[in-house]
């Protein structure tokens, strides 16, 4: 999963992505470990040759959105274009070195820059759809070239009147059809509002209010000091827990950051338990037992028989696999089976 931090010159970005990576940055591109009690555990137990962790690819190297005439330089669209998930660092904090606002106003920050990303996309849309009304084959229903024409009428309406992709209710086709643009409003997007270190355990009501409205259209927001967290994130691990908890702070800045893109994804985590690998995998919410061997390798989904469930919970409870199948408490599935979070895998197949 790839995301791409972005925001105005001066926000924190480069500083809440050197929190999040826990003070393990390298570059500008970082795979973060999913911090996972369960997987921990599963490896405890299971001592294979190698554990692999469910990762997140965090991305510092997207240009600064723009405060003149043009927000998005197309170094900026091009980078934002291959993300998976945008995370949208906004400046809450007083700082005589930000150039683009005189207040600090972080509503209207997240605003424009929404609004932005509408706009990128609305150009798109109008300018295709002039294309397809000269297109002869755009004519005839149930052509590609119409259906997505239908496709794109329908969506503009909307985009005019300042509405993100990612709020419309699309069919499974019409995503598809949206997805071959990588429309900027149709990513799922993270808000995290760069605090003063005095709010870091507390923000004010108005924010709060916002970081409500937010989660309420389906869009992760939390409150953040980047360079607090960075300074965390540079302890040893042993001395973090006792520094969060005399700040009044529950989690650490990269376990926001990795809950949030998992919400904001959909996603479930599903294991599969083997003494050479075990393994973490992301799965989307409501996937099937088809789509989760697939997420393995593309030949077990091809020759797939069943698949043998364990719940982590049952896992948990007799110890192994092995236990727990001889407890009763493996379930053999179907490939129409729809995998449950923490779940542990066996996929049986043809080859």
């Amino acid at each position: 999963m790839k995301v791409g931090l972005i925001g105005y010159a001066g926000v924190g970005k480069t500083t809440l992505y050197h929190a999040a990576a826990r003070g393990q940055a390298k570059g500008d591109i970082t795979a973060v470990p999913v911090p996972d009690e369960r997987f921990e555990r599963i490896v405890e137990a299971v001592k294979p040759k190698k554990a692999s962790p469910a990762t997140v690819l965090l991305h510092d190297d997207l240009d600064d959105i723009g405060t003149e005439k043009k927000a998005f330089s197309q170094r900026f669209l091009d980078a934002a274009r291959r993300m998976d998930l945008l995370l949208h660092v906004v400046r809450s904090f007083d700082s005589p070195m930000a150039p683009f606002a005189r207040e600090v106003n972080p509503m209207r920050d997240q605003a424009a820059i929404e609004d932005e990303l509408v706009l990128t996309d609305l150009q798109i849309v109008e300018s295709r759809i002039e294309r397809l009304t000269k297109s002869v084959q755009a004519q005839s229903p149930g052509s590609a070239e119409y259906t997505e024409r239908e496709v794109l009428r329908r969506i503009v309406g909307p985009l005019g009147e300042g509405t993100p992709l990612r709020l419309l209710q699309l069919s499974e086709e019409e995503e598809a059809i949206l997805r071959n643009f990588q429309f900027l409003s149709q990513k799922p997007l993270i808000v995290a509002y760069n605090v003063d270190e005095a709010d870091a355990a507390s923000v004010d009501g108005s924010l709060q209010e916002q970081m409500g409205r937010l989660r309420e259209s389906g869009v992760p927001a939390f409150a953040v000091c980047a360079t607090l967290e960075q300074e965390i994130a540079e302890l040893e691990e042993s001395d973090q827990s006792e520094f969060l908890e005399s700040l009044g702070l529950q989690e650490p800045a990269s376990s926001k950051v990795i809950r949030a893109a998992y919400d904001a994804m959909g996603l479930i985590t599903f294991y599969t338990a083997g003494e050479n690998e075990t393994k973490a995998w992301p799965l989307r919410r409501g996937s099937n037992a088809l789509k989760a061997a697939a997420t393995i390798h593309n030949e077990i989904a091809k020759g797939f028989i069943r698949a043998e469930v364990v719940s982590y919970e049952d896992w948990a409870e007799h110890g192994s696999l092995s236990a727990a199948h001889k407890a009763g408490r493996m379930r053999l599935e179907g490939k129409e089976y729809v995998v449950q979070d923490g779940e542990l895998l066996v996929i049986r197949n043809k080859s």
